[in-house]
């Protein structure tokens, strides 16, 4: 597996795990806040383990070939392209089931564990949705897209068709424009056939996450995933 920030829950035993993807040139530390927001919004989140993993570092077409921190590669900034790079793409989910995998392995039950991610991290998480191995907790998706969406559609597995998926997105992202953001909401309501999916809008925010977005997605946390213990 890649590396990854790894926050222990502060209250043992841990019952739950969150995995949350970053977003294009930037690392795991970059969204370990997110376990001391969790944590200090509702108590039921000190049992979590929170697993922040790191892309690797290659090359991106779209930015000149400067490598950075990339689940993928974005080979044109056009999120509605074919141009896409099938075999990064499916090298990071796979990553994404090992960090599954190890958290089952940790112990955690599989509907106690939640995927996330936050733009790249979101499309990963979003297609894990309907590509894990394991019926799972929760999916969350912040400010993201469907790539591959006809590779997806062809290979779907009907593991998760009822898990709760938060998807988050500001209506002023001017990186992955709103519209696209709407458009995976149906693609992946439709398409994929999840039938629990929460899409939520936020006016005035941009590429990236602001309280109420958050307060939100923990809230849904707490109502889906952490019920017995909120």
């Amino acid at each position: 597996m890649s590396t990854a920030v790894r926050i222990a829950s502060t209250k043992k035993p841990a019952k739950y795990a969150l995995i949350f993807l970053h977003g294009l040139g930037d690392t795991g530390q970059g969204w370990s806040f997110l376990a001391q927001y969790l944590q200090q919004y509702h108590p039921c989140f000190e049992s979590t383990n929170f697993i922040f993993p790191n892309a690797p570092i290659k090359p991106v077409t779209a930015n000149g070939g400067m490598p950075m921190p990339s689940w993928f590669d974005i080979k044109v900034w056009d999120w509605t392209t074919s141009n896409v790079d099938t075999v990064g793409f499916q090298q990071s989910l796979k990553e994404v089931q090992k960090y599954v995998d190890s958290s089952i392995s940790d112990g955690i039950e599989p509907q106690n564990i939640i995927v996330g991610g936050f733009s790249q991290g979101a499309a990963l998480a979003l297609a894990s949705a309907v590509t894990l191995n394991n019926k799972i907790g929760a999916f969350i998706g912040l400010s993201g897209f469907a790539y591959l969406r006809n590779e997806l559609q062809e290979t779907r597995k009907n593991l998760n068709p009822n898990t709760p998926v938060f998807h988050g997105h500001g209506e002023s992202d001017d990186v992955v424009p709103f519209p696209i953001g709407v458009q995976t909401a149906e693609f992946f309501k439709s398409a994929g056939e999840l039938e629990n999916y929460t899409f939520k809008s936020y006016r005035g925010l941009g590429h990236s996450a602001d309280p109420a977005e958050l307060n939100d997605l923990a809230e849904f946390l707490k109502s889906n995933v952490y019920s017995k213990d909120a």
